[in-house]
């Protein structure tokens, strides 16, 4: 079973940026960290994506999360978002989220 993903997690853009994590709630901590759930990624700020040169824009935000969140665990009636969580970001061409540490190992769903 994959991890779920808390505030604590690091996820890029696939060009070394990373999304800055902002959590929809604080009630639902593992290891003090808030727990990601569905609409918590679209939309968050990139910074430092290394995408350049001529006709490629960089990524500077979260555009869209297409799969990853859980079926079983809900955070304030939303789906959990989990390590495999997959989305694309603005950039052109558009950056493919990823995963580098899910921010914590003591809770995993599916």
């Amino acid at each position: 079973m994959p991890a779920v993903l808390t505030t604590g997690a690091s996820i890029g853009c696939g060009h070394g940026g990373t999304v800055r994590l902002q959590p929809g709630q604080r009630t639902a901590l593992v290891a003090g960290a808030a727990v990601l759930a569905r609409g918590d990624l679209e939309g968050k700020p990139i910074t430092n994506c290394g995408q350049t040169g001529p006709g490629f824009v960089p990524c500077t935000l979260v555009a869209s999360v297409t799969g990853g969140a859980s079926v079983t665990l809900r955070v304030g009636g939303r789906p959990a978002l989990l390590a495999t969580v997959t989305g694309l970001t603005n950039g052109n061409p558009p950056g493919v989220l990823t995963v580098l540490d899910p921010g914590q190992t003591s809770l995993s769903a599916t």
